[in-house]
C-alpha cells in the first residue's frame, strides 16, 4: 500500500515549523480511482429458466456494481427474481 506524505509550512513569527501528516493511500482515497468493494447484499435470486432450480444470487456491492454469485457453475439461460 502506498503512503502519501503531505507537508505544510506554518509560520509562527521568526520560526517556521514544518508539519508532516501521513495518509494511507488505497484506491478509495486516490483522486479519480474507483471505490473499493467493501460489502455486498443479495438483491435477487437467479433461477434456471428450464428447470426453475435456484442456481445463484445477484449481489449489489457498495460501489453499485451488480455481480452474480453462482452455486456451482455459471448459467446462460436464467431468470432473475
Amino acid at each position: 500500500m502506498a503512503t502519501i506524505v503531505k507537508t505544510t509550512m506554518v509560520s509562527t513569527g521568526p520560526i517556521i515549523v514544518r508539519r508532516r501528516a501521513r495518509i494511507r493511500a488505497d484506491s478509495s482515497h486516490l483522486p479519480g480511482a474507483e471505490p473499493k468493494r467493501v460489502h455486498a447484499r443479495a438483491v435477487k435470486r437467479i433461477f434456471d429458466r428450464e428447470t426453475g432450480e435456484l442456481v445463484g444470487w445477484l449481489y449489489e456491492w457498495n460501489t453499485g456494481s451488480l455481480v452474480p454469485r453462482w452455486k456451482s457453475e455459471a448459467r446462460k439461460d436464467v431468470v432473475y427474481e
